[in-house]
C-alpha cells in the first residue's frame, strides 16, 4: 500500500510540473495571453527632417508640408560617431524659425553610431552625450522653437542595452521635464533589458525597416516586409509603453557583383561612388506595399502604437526618396499611382519637342522604346533623343526612340515634365507618339 501510495504521489506532482510547464509554454506563445487591447482614436503621423544641410529645398518642404504631420517633426539635430576609439560630433545647422513657423510640434533627435564597449560606461562619454543633448535643445529655444521632447537614436548591441538604459535615465534628468524618447530595432525585443529600457523613456519609434544582405540579394528586394512589421508591432504592443512605428520612403542604389553578392550601397545616389564592373539595384520601399500596411492599421491596431512616422521628409531633388504626392496619399492609406502621358508639341513650324509628363502621385517609369509617326507626304530634316533616350530612324515617316538609362534616372516624378527627344520636318504636319510593346 505505501509503494502504491509512493507512486501516486509522484505521478501526481509529475503531472502538475507539466501542466505548469504547459502553461507557461503556452503563455509564451500567447495561446493564453488575454487580446491586445485595440485603438480606436485616429492614428497620427509625423515626419522625420534628417537632412544635415537645411538649404531652400528643406526649408521649403517643411514650410509647405509640415501641416500634414500632426504628429509634428522630428529634426536630426546632431550626430555623434567614433573612430579608433576617438568621437566626433556634426551639429545640424537647424532652421529653428522655418520649424517654429510650421505651427506642428516639433522633437529634435540626436543620432549616436556604435560606441567602443569600453567607452559605453565612461563616465566622460555619457558626460559629451548630455552635454550635445542640453546644446541642441537651448540652440532650438534661443532660435524660438521650444521641442516637445528629445529622441534618442543609438545603434547599440542588443547585449549592451542595459548600458543604453543608463545613459537615457542620465540623459533624461539632465532635460527634463522635457520627454526622452528613443528608437528601437525588433531584434532588441529579444533581451530581457528590452522593458527596463524602453519604460526608462516615454515612449519609443519601432524602426520595422532595415538594410539586411539577403534581402537585398533576393529576387525581389525591399526596406520593409509588411508581415514582419505587424507581428512586431504586435510584439511591441506587449510593454505597455506608447510608441509609434518608423516607415521608409526612402531608397538605396545597391551595387552587386557577378554572383549576385552586395558589395556596397549608395544612398541618393552619388555616381562617383559606385565602383567599377557593379552591377546596380535600386532597393526601395514600395508605396503600393507601405500604403496597405498603413491602410491595416487605420482600421486595427494596438492601443500603444500611437501612430507612424515617415523616415524621411520629401525634398526636391531627391531621387532616391519618394516625392510628396506620393507620401501624401500613401498617408491616407492609399495606393498612388504613376500616370505616364507622351504628347508631341509643336515648338515652332515643323520643330516637334517630345515630352513625357506624369500626371498621377506615383512615379512613372519612361518606356524601353517609343515611337513618332507623321503623315507620309512630310520628309524628315532631323531628330535626336535627349534625357537619356537615343533615336533612329525607322520608315520614311516614322522615328524610334530607346531608352538608354534605367534607376532613378528613367523615372518621372508626380507633376514633372521632361522633354525626351525632338523631331523636325519640311513643313508642319500633325505628329503622333506612343510607347512601343515590348514582345
Amino acid at each position: 500500500m505505501k509503494l502504491r501510495q509512493r507512486w501516486i504521489a509522484i505521478g501526481t506532482a509529475g503531472l502538475a510540473a507539466a501542466l505548469v510547464v504547459s502553461i507557461a509554454l503556452a503563455y509564451a506563445l500567447g495561446w493564453l495571453r488575454p487580446p491586445t487591447p485595440r485603438a480606436t482614436t485616429p492614428m497620427s503621423q509625423s515626419i522625420y527632417v534628417w537632412q544635415r544641410a537645411w538649404g531652400d529645398p528643406v526649408r521649403r518642404a517643411v514650410v509647405d508640408h509640415a501641416s500634414a504631420a500632426d504628429g509634428g517633426l522630428i529634426a536630426l539635430a546632431a550626430e555623434v560617431a567614433w573612430k579608433d576609439g576617438v568621437s566626433s560630433t556634426a551639429v545640424v545647422a537647424l532652421d529653428h524659425a522655418a520649424l517654429a513657423a510650421s505651427k506642428v510640434p516639433i522633437g529634435l533627435a540626436l543620432r549616436i553610431g556604435p560606441c567602443p564597449t569600453k567607452l559605453l560606461r565612461d563616465p566622460g562619454t555619457i558626460a559629451m552625450l548630455t552635454s550635445i543633448a542640453r546644446a541642441a535643445v537651448a540652440s532650438a529655444r534661443a532660435g524660438g522653437c521650444e521641442p516637445r521632447e528629445l529622441q534618442i537614436d543609438f545603434d547599440s548591441a542588443t547585449a549592451r542595452l542595459d548600458d543604453y538604459r543608463r545613459w537615457i535615465e542620465t540623459i533624461a534628468a539632465e532635460v527634463k521635464p522635457m520627454p526622452v524618447t528613443i528608437t528601437v530595432l525588433p531584434s532588441w525585443m529579444s533581451s530581457s533589458a528590452f522593458g527596463p529600457l524602453v519604460a526608462a523613456s516615454a515612449g519609443f519609434v519601432l524602426q520595422v525597416h532595415s538594410v539586411e544582405k539577403a534581402r537585398i540579394e533576393s529576387a525581389a528586394p525591399t526596406l520593409c516586409d509588411s508581415a514582419s512589421a505587424v507581428r512586431w508591432t504586435e510584439q511591441a504592443s506587449r510593454y505597455g509603453v506608447p510608441f509609434l512605428v518608423a516607415l521608409p520612403t526612402y531608397g538605396y542604389l545597391a551595387m552587386m557583383d557577378d554572383a549576385g553578392k552586395l558589395t556596397g550601397l549608395i544612398a541618393e545616389s552619388d555616381a562617383s561612388a559606385l565602383e567599377t564592373g557593379s552591377r546596380v539595384r535600386e532597393v526601395s520601399a514600395r508605396p503600393s506595399a507601405i500604403a496597405e500596411l498603413v491602410a491595416h492599421w487605420m482600421g486595427a491596431r494596438p492601443q500603444a502604437m500611437r501612430g507612424v512616422i515617415w523616415y524621411r521628409m520629401p525634398v526636391d531633388g531627391d531621387r532616391l526618396n519618394w516625392s510628396w504626392p506620393t507620401l501624401a496619399r500613401v498617408m491616407r492609406g492609399a495606393v498612388p499611382i504613376g500616370q505616364l502621358v507622351l504628347r508631341c508639341e509643336e515648338s515652332s513650324a515643323g520643330l516637334f519637342e517630345l515630352v513625357a509628363a506624369n500626371d498621377g502621385d506615383a512615379d512613372a517609369t519612361l518606356p524601353k522604346s517609343l515611337l513618332a509617326q507623321w503623315s507620309a507626304d512630310v520628309a524628315l530634316v532631323g531628330a535626336d533623343g535627349l534625357a537619356g533616350m537615343e533615336w533612329s530612324r525607322k520608315s520614311a515617316n516614322q522615328a524610334a526612340f530607346a531608352r538608354v538609362i534605367e534607376g532613378p534616372d528613367a523615372r518621372i516624378r508626380p507633376g514633372e515634365r521632361r522633354v525626351i527627344g525632338w523631331i523636325r520636318l519640311d513643313k508642319h504636319t500633325e505628329v503622333s507618339v506612343h510607347a512601343v510593346e515590348e514582345p
